[in-house]
């Protein structure tokens, strides 16, 4: 009896459950700890930071530069083919009129405002044309710079547009002159010997020979041209009423060698014929004034609301074909 009271006693013991732990007297109950608030505050805040990302303020600001960086690209990339494509074709025309190739002409338009701006109004500011050849048209050593200014392309019926102004500074070098005149003097002279007994005297005189230097006089603003057996002719660059130039032949100047009894109205003929292709345009470009110089010939060409003319679509030996210009 004594022996079952005694394990009854020792299992109740054991199957008992513990009795609650018991909080020491004076010791203050402790709080969660950091880590359990940040697990159980992360597990309810996960679903609200999905459902505001798209409203972050960093967000939008991102998509707005890459929007605005992707149309700035596109505007940079219009604006790069209009500037090219403008320049090209100005370049063309300008290589036409003076009649050398597309190398030896620079065109620039100003950075402002942008050309693809002025392409869809059709309106331009302006533009300048350099030009570093060796000639225009018939004048060896040529050179020009050219300002043009207000271009508007909405033309009508008779024209292609207008043109606000046009200013142009041509440099002519004294070897320049020397090549050009040597061309037109040989020309005097082979239609002068055409046909007579000193018509051989056409293939023995050399182009370059016939005229050998150039000398120029500013305070006199003249050039004399010196040439083959002691021949020399002084002529003087004047402009004319109707905007040309011409280089005149001094009075008493004209004194060919070798027993040449060449018309001085011959070759001031010649002379006028190469002159004369300079100013011939259809914008109506004249020349304002020439300045003789120690080492060359300085001349300002301009015109003022010219009209832009329709091309003819082909060449007519006075630059018909140079796009109406």
């Amino acid at each position: 009896m004594t022996k079952n009271i005694t394990f009854a006693r020792i299992a109740g013991n054991a199957l008992a459950p513990a009795p609650p732990a018991q909080r020491p007297t004076g010791v203050p109950l402790q709080p969660a700890s950091a880590s359990a608030r940040s697990i159980r505050a992360t597990a309810w805040a996960q679903p609200t930071a999905r459902r505001t990302g798209l409203r972050d303020p960093l967000s939008i600001v991102l998509i707005i530069v890459v929007v605005l960086a992707l149309v700035a690209a596109g505007l940079l990339g219009a604006e790069w083919y209009a500037r090219k494509t403008a320049i090209e074709k100005v370049r063309a025309a300008a290589a036409c009129q003076i009649e050398d190739s597309e190398d030896t002409v620079t065109v620039s338009f100003s950075t402002s405002p942008p050309v693809l701006w002025q392409y869809v109004n059709d309106k331009y500011t302006g533009f300048t044309i350099t030009t570093h050849g060796t000639h225009i048209r018939g004048a060896q050593g040529m050179t020009a710079d050219i300002v043009v200014e207000d271009i508007n392309m909405n033309g009508d019926a008779s024209k292609k547009g207008t043109i606000g102004a046009i200013n142009a500074t041509i440099t002519w070098t004294a070897e320049g002159m020397r090549e050009s005149l040597n061309a037109a003097l040989k020309g005097a002279i082979d239609e002068y010997l055409n046909g007579s007994l000193l018509s051989f005297l056409q293939t023995w005189i050399s182009t370059d020979q016939v005229v050998t230097s150039v000398k120029t006089d500013s305070s006199a603003g003249t050039i004399t041209v010196e040439g083959i057996s002691d021949s020399s002719i002084t002529v003087k660059p004047v402009t004319t009423p109707d905007g040309g130039i011409r280089l005149v032949i001094q009075p008493d100047s004209f004194k060919l060698g070798g027993d040449l009894n060449l018309p001085q109205d011959d070759l001031q003929k010649k002379l006028d014929e190469m002159t004369g292709k300079l100013t011939r345009n259809k914008l109506n470009i004249r020349a304002d004034s020439l300045e003789v110089l120690n080492d060359g010939v300085v001349g300002k060409f301009s015109t003022k609301n010219a009209d832009i003319p329709k091309g003819d679509g082909g060449g007519n030996g006075q630059t018909g074909g140079c796009e109406g210009l």
